[in-house]
């Protein structure tokens, strides 16, 4: 009986999950739902940090970061096809990097919340713990 409502809370934890990264509103410019949308977007955000582009302003640093978060949530776009595939841990990543994306690109207006996947104190079951970062 025991087991059964861990397994209960744990099919719960990833469906909320699920429903926190994958079907939420983005507070910000970089959308993450699907893999043509993120496509889409990272072009649009590489051509906009171009001189002149509407991420023009950003430091050779912000850009540097921009491409690599970009680059971190290509490679799991491309291992694992989309965000229902993904497990936990890798949700949290790809979330983590849209999160920085949008905190450069907006130069803090989204907000900014960061996630880590783990396992809380007394428990085997890891979870998405989420927390806002001051602004």
């Amino acid at each position: 009986m025991r087991s059964h409502r861990y397994v209960c809370v744990f099919a719960g934890a990833l469906l909320a999950a699920s429903a926190a990264f994958a079907g939420e509103p983005v507070n910000g410019p970089f959308d993450i739902s699907t893999p043509q949308t993120f496509e889409q977007q990272a072009a649009q955000v590489s051509a906009g940090m171009q001189a002149g582009g509407a991420y023009g302003f950003l430091s050779a640093q912000e850009r540097a970061r921009v491409e690599q978060e970009i680059m971190a949530m290509r490679t799991l776009f491309q291992r694992y096809g989309n965000i229902e595939t993904m497990d936990g841990a890798r949700r949290v990543e790809l979330y983590n990097a849209q999160e920085s994306v949008n905190q450069i690109l907006t130069r803090g207006q989204a907000g900014s919340t960061r996630c880590a996947w783990a396992q809380p104190t007394g428990s085997h079951i890891p979870r998405t713990s989420c927390w806002s970062i001051g602004t």
